[in-house]
């Protein structure tokens, strides 16, 4: 993780673009999280209803809906536009639920005022040291910092195998990682967390899950990924084509195990 600086900027700029570009399939497509996580997260930081939430890069809100019926105060930012639109509009019934359009470092949050920190899929994107230090002012004492990815976890199979060559083939479709290179970036990122000197080492929960695609909606799935995103149409629809094969070798569907990792680092 890296200080701001202008490079930091460009680079964040450009990627939030995307994102934002691809907020259509972000919101259709970009998989969810296991109940396990909600009910993991809720028990252990003690949260109930009327609880102050921050979630940092909200997107459209896929995680903001395992939320939204347990009674929490949910404060929702992202950079995107176009997906602060799209949450608004997933949300428009839910009064206890509001977004805002900003960046984590430019966003102005109350001090000791959140009882949890979280973000899914997002945390990497915020600046360093400066979001460990702004999250634990905004903390109230003995809050907790809680993000949480699904990491894309790939197994000595023939259809993981396939999916990794035809990922590589056209730049990416996801960050696949096998079970070595997971556990390489869960210790990364727990160390990150503690060596801020802002709150106790992080308890960490892992949850395997899958979910099965259609070819459609795995390609679907891909245009979520920043890097694919920015490949010629041509590009796309040979990879749309390997997909499309793909599936029809394995039963017409793609499988995809997903290893969700959260860290809860309650402040010091």
């Amino acid at each position: 993780m890296k200080n701001t600086t202008r490079n930091y900027d460009e680079i964040y700029k450009k990627e939030s673009e995307m994102f934002n570009l691809a907020a259509d399939y972000y919101d259709q497509f970009r998989p969810s999280y296991p109940a396990e996580l909600v009910q993991t997260f809720t028990h252990k930081t003690g949260i109930t209803k009327g609880s102050e939430l921050l979630e940092i890069g909200a997107g459209s809100g896929k995680a903001t809906q395992l939320f939204k019926d347990k009674g929490f105060h949910i404060c929702c930012i992202d950079p995107g536009k176009d997906l602060v639109d799209k949450g608004i509009l997933n949300f428009q019934n839910y009064p206890n639920i509001k977004y805002e359009c900003s960046r984590f470092e430019d966003y102005n949050t109350p001090d000791r005022f959140y009882d949890v920190i979280f973000a899914a899929q997002a945390f990497h994107w915020v600046p360093q040291p400066a979001g460990f230090i702004k999250c634990a002012a905004a903390l109230k004492e003995k809050g907790f910092l809680a993000p949480f990815w699904n990491m894309y976890i790939t197994y000595d199979n023939d259809l993981d195998h396939e999916l990794c060559e035809i990922s590589k083939r056209y730049g990416g479709l996801a960050d696949f990682l096998n079970e070595e290179g997971c556990e390489k970036r869960i210790s990364t990122i727990t160390a990150s967390i503690y060596d801020s000197g802002l709150f106790h080492k992080p308890e960490v929960f892992r949850f395997l899950w899958r979910q099965t695609y259609t070819a459609d909606e795995y390609y679907g799935f891909a245009l979520t990924g920043n890097s694919f995103i920015q490949k010629s149409e041509e590009e796309k629809q040979k990879a749309y084509k390997d997909i499309v094969c793909l599936a029809d070798k394995h039963g017409g569907v793609i499988d995809r195990p997903y290893l969700c990792v959260l860290y809860l680092a309650q402040k010091l």
